[in-house]
């Protein structure tokens, strides 16, 4: 039964990483905010990507 409990609490953890959660221009828009994208490195991987944000 612990193990269960656990297995379920870890399942609902990592739920929120599966959904794609990128913001759109038309998501500031509707926000009445700017939308703006930078290019960011990302220093784990060592890799440059666009990070995207309203303002």
């Amino acid at each position: 039964m612990k193990n269960l409990f656990i297995l379920v609490a870890i399942i609902l953890i990592f739920t929120g990483c599966i959904f794609n959660n990128q913001l759109t221009e038309e998501d500031c828009k509707k926000q009445g905010k700017i939308y703006k994208e930078k290019e960011v490195l990302n220093l784990r991987t060592g890799k440059k990507e666009i990070r995207t944000e309203c303002i």
